[in-house]
Formats: C-alpha cells, structure tokens, sequence
C-alpha cells in the first residue's frame, strides 16, 4: 500500500509539469543581455538554468523548459544560486496556465532599475496565425491602425491579432498609425506595408522616453511556416 501511494504521487507530479516552448523578443535591441537562462523556481533544489537567449529578431529556434507551475524566472548564469542575487536576476513572468507556446517580450524598466518587464503571449499558430500581424499597445493613450480602408482601435495595454489584413491590387496595405492627443487622433506614422504571406508580423505602439512621442516599432517573424516546430535551439528535461 505505502509503495502504491509513492506511485501514485510521483505519477501525479509528473502529470503537473507542461514543457513550453519559448521565444524571447527584446524590444529595445541595444539593451539585450549578453546571456540569459531559464529556471524554474518550483524544481528541485540545485536544478540548472536552461540557456534562453534573448534575441532582437524572431526566428524558428525555441527555448523548451519544463514547468512545475507558471512562473520562470530569468536570471544571467544558470547557476541556481545566483538566483538568491538581485544583481544576477534579469526577470520574472508567470506564464498563462493553458497553452505551451509562448513569445516573451523583455521590456526595459523605468531608467535607473535593473532587470526587464516581461510579455507573455501566445505564440501558437491557432492564437497568432499565419499570415497575420499582433499589434500591442505599450504606449499610455489610445491609439489607432488604418490598413487601407479599415480602421483598428487599442486601448493602453491591448494585445490584438489583424488576421488577413486588408491590401490593395499590389497586395500591399496604406497604413496610417494615430495617436489619441487632447482628445483628437493625430497621426504619427505612415508607410507602406507588405501582406505577410505565410509569416507574421508583431508591431508595437510605445513612449519613446527621449521624444516623448508615441512611435510604433515592428518585428517580422522570419521562422518557417510553422514556427518553431522544425528546429530547436536549447532544450531542458527530455
């Protein structure tokens, strides 16, 4: 019975953990760290970080971590014991509870603290499909995205996917980016932007802190197809 009982708890431990695959994005691509790595902070004591480069693209290599719960926590060696170091700790996140892809944008703190906000979303091809671009919404006020003839609204703090967005003959759309100023849309942008095809697209409204303006800054994902799924670049726990 005692052995019987020993079984049953490893067996629904194991059943607890969800391996996730990982992109890490940094917004701003002159303050990436060196060197970055994984942990999570319920595994057993002593347990390794996993390399989890923070690139300023995004392509198809993943990080691929096994979670006991929702957070991970970044750190600069994958020396568990730096990880009771403020100094050597770069983030935290607490990841969505379903779901096992994830993209995670590393944002810069106010100016004078250390370490990154983090980001989390969906990274699957089902949230975030082919084809498609997710516009997020940094900057305080409101802003506004007209693709051609159509007009896409965000609140501070929105995460939205423009699935097949709108383009003309030349399979191009007009886009006009706006800004809520004094209760009036002001534009802040414009430019020309090609239909995705079979990638996608992340654009990012923000403050820029030394203009005090609100500018929007795009990321194309160059991964295959279906991202992630064809190579991996680290891997923990397999």
């Amino acid at each position: 019975m005692r052995y019987l009982l020993i079984l049953l708890l490893t067996v629904s431990a194991h059943a607890q953990t969800r391996q996730v695959s990982l992109r890490l994005l940094a917004f701003d691509g002159m303050n990436i760290p060196p060197e970055s790595f994984a942990f999570d902070p319920a595994a057993p004591p002593g347990t390794a970080g996993v390399k989890a480069p923070v690139k300023g693209y995004l392509n198809h290599e993943v990080t691929k971590v096994i979670l006991s719960g929702s957070k991970v926590v970044f750190a600069k060696t994958a020396n568990p014991e730096d990880l009771k170091k403020p100094e050597m700790v770069l983030a935290d996140v607490n990841l969505p509870r379903a779901g096992t892809r994830f993209m995670l944008i590393f944002l810069p703190k106010a100016t004078g603290e250390v370490g990154y906000q983090v980001m989390p979303l969906d990274d699957s091809v089902k949230d975030f499909p082919l084809g498609s671009y997710r516009i997020i919404n940094l900057s305080r006020f409101p802003v506004k995205l007209n693709l051609q003839d159509k007009s896409f609204e965000y609140k501070a703090g929105d995460s939205k996917v423009i699935e097949n967005p709108p383009v003309g003959a030349d399979k191009h759309s007009a886009m006009y980016a706006f800004s809520m100023i004094d209760g009036k849309w002001a534009r802040i942008g414009a430019n020309t932007w090609p239909h995705p095809g079979k990638k996608r697209s992340v654009q990012m409204f923000f403050d820029n802190p030394d203009t005090k303006r609100t500018e929007l800054r795009g990321f194309r994902d160059i991964s295959p197809p279906v991202p992630g799924q064809q190579q991996v670049a680290t891997s923990a726990g397999e």
